[in-house]
């Protein structure tokens, strides 16, 4: 029997968590129908000090995509994509890197970089903090929670300068975010899913970074941009209503 325990951070307004990779990871779960139990993970204490990591019948394992490539290597329910054809895995691999990185970056640029936007995701990071931290550390974040999560944006736009999406104008992150967001448009068409009628993993990669995107409450012109195409919304909603019930609609 696989036991998954998934850790990630916690819940957002109108969102199962704040990561879109852990929303990743929980949707493939879901695909897969693969049971988990969901814990507020302390980055500290992770491997590669990143979420999600989760614990797999006694192993740890960090980052979404090395986790779901040890289930579908373990375990018989997992969603493998072995309805892909060679050309269409390569696709998807090709697909989850623009989601993963040029879309990622540029909401990642939009979250922590923006000061009105980072305004809104403050309190979710107090939220994290409050959950995450020992209980004898708790009476100290009315004071050293708003300091350590400064310090911690700080190193969050040092990180995306260093990426490279920070070198630009907003205006160019929000044509960056945009191309990737008409690509995904055009390559989803009337489908169902990316490949057509049935999901795969790139498809829970992907609802991830557009859940993020549409429903965290970060508004600017690459939500905006979202929010009017059609296709991808109804996508998204086709995914939260199918594996996420408890959530939908909304």
């Amino acid at each position: 029997m696989i036991i998954v325990y998934k850790y990630g951070y916690p819940a957002g307004t109108d969102t199962p968590d704040i990561s879109p990779f852990v929303i990743k990871l929980e949707t493939w779960l879901r695909m897969s129908g693969i049971p988990y139990e969901t814990r507020t993970g302390t980055r500290r204490e992770m491997p590669k000090a990143k979420l999600p990591s989760a614990r797999v019948d006694g192993r740890l394992i960090a980052d979404s995509s090395f986790i779901i490539a040890y289930l579908q290597k373990h375990d018989p329910r997992a969603l493998d994509d072995t309805h892909l054809d060679p050309v269409q895995q390569a696709q998807a691999e090709a697909i989850q890197c623009m989601a993963e990185s040029q879309l990622y970056f540029a909401g990642f640029y939009f979250r922590w970089c923006v000061d009105t936007n980072f305004v809104r995701y403050r309190p979710l990071l107090l939220d994290y903090a409050k959950r995450s931290v020992a209980g004898w550390q708790r009476p100290l974040l009315p004071v050293l929670g708003p300091l350590a999560i400064s310090l911690i944006r700080r190193q969050k736009m040092r990180q995306v300068w260093a990426q490279g999406m920070a070198r630009h104008s907003a205006d160019e992150v929000v044509t960056i975010g945009r191309s990737a967001l008409q690509a995904l448009t055009t390559l989803l068409g009337e489908q169902a899913y990316l490949f057509g009628a049935t999901p795969s993993t790139v498809d829970a990669s992907v609802y991830g970074q557009l859940h993020a995107l549409v429903k965290h409450p970060f508004p600017g012109p690459l939500q905006d941009f979202a929010l009017a195409r059609p296709e991808l919304l109804a996508y998204h909603d086709r995914i939260k209503q199918r594996y996420w019930p408890a959530a939908a609609p909304g």
